[in-house]
C-alpha cells in the first residue's frame, strides 16, 4: 500500500511481487474501514515524540491549515469547485500538525466548504484523542474557530503577517504544515485527488502522513 501511494500506481497494475490486486485491495478498504491508518498514525507519533525526549508524549499544542487540490477522477466523486476563486474542482485536505511537524490527524473534503467548517470537525474529533492540547495555531483564515476553542478550553493563537509586508511570509511555527504539506506532495498518489469517495482519499492521505512519520521515524527525507 505504501508502494501504491508512493508511486500513484493503479490497483491492477501491482507488480507480481506483491500479492494479487484484489486481496490487497480487500485488506485496504478493510483497514480503511476500521480506522487502522489513523491509529497507526497516531502511535507512530507517540512513539517519534518520546525519543525526542518531549515533556510529554501527548503535544500539548497543534496546528492546523488546508490546502485545496485539484480532482483527477473521471465519472462518480466527490470533488467540487473551491479554493481562491472558486476556481479549483477537486478537494480539500485538512492536517493536525504538532509541534515537530508529526501530522496527527487528517481529513478530506470537497474543496468548496470554508476553512473553518472544515477546521471545525478536524479539531473537534482530533481533540478527544489530544487530552493535554491547550493551544491551537493556525492563520487568520481560521478565526471562526474562536467558539470552538473557547468550549474545548483551548487557547486559539492566530498568526499573521506583519503590517505592510507582500508575497509569501513564513510565519512560526506555522511554516511546519507548509513544509509536512510539500513533504506529503511527493507521493503521487496524493499528486491531485483520484477518489471517487471522501474516505478513500482520507485514507490514502493518512497512508502518505504514516509513510512521512516512517521516515522521521528513520530520520530520513520522506
Amino acid at each position: 500500500m505504501l508502494f501504491l501511494a508512493r508511486t500513484g500506481c493503479q490497483w491492477r497494475y501491482l507488480p507480481e511481487r506483491y500479492p494479487p490486486w484484489s486481496a490487497v485491495w480487500q485488506q485496504w478498504r478493510r483497514w480503511r474501514a476500521n480506522g487502522v491508518w489513523e491509529r497507526a498514525m497516531a502511535r507512530l507519533a507517540r512513539l517519534i515524540r518520546r525519543r525526542a525526549r518531549r515533556k510529554h508524549v501527548e503535544p500539548t499544542m497543534v496546528m492546523i491549515d488546508a490546502q485545496t487540490v485539484r480532482g483527477g477522477r473521471a465519472g462518480p466523486t466527490f470533488h467540487n469547485a473551491g479554493g481562491r476563486g472558486g476556481r479549483t474542482i477537486g478537494a480539500k485536505r485538512s492536517i493536525l500538525i504538532e509541534y515537530l511537524g508529526l501530522p496527527l490527524a487528517a481529513r478530506v473534503d470537497p474543496a468548496k466548504p470554508h476553512d473553518v467548517k472544515v477546521g471545525r470537525e478536524l479539531l473537534a474529533s482530533g481533540l478527544k484523542d489530544l487530552p493535554l492540547v491547550r493551544d491551537v495555531i493556525a492563520d487568520r483564515g481560521y478565526r471562526g474557530l474562536a467558539a470552538l476553542a473557547a468550549r474545548r478550553q483551548v487557547t486559539l493563537n492566530i498568526k499573521a503577517p506583519p503590517k505592510g509586508s507582500t508575497g509569501f511570509v513564513p510565519l512560526a511555527p506555522l511554516y511546519k504544515v507548509e513544509h509536512a504539506f510539500a513533504r506529503l506532495g511527493r507521493w503521487r498518489r496524493l499528486s491531485r485527488c483520484y477518489e471517487g469517495t471522501e474516505a478513500s482519499a482520507k485514507a490514502w492521505l493518512e497512508v502518505a502522513c504514516l509513510a512521512y512519520l516512517f521516515a522521521r521515524w528513520r530520520i530520513e527525507p520522506a
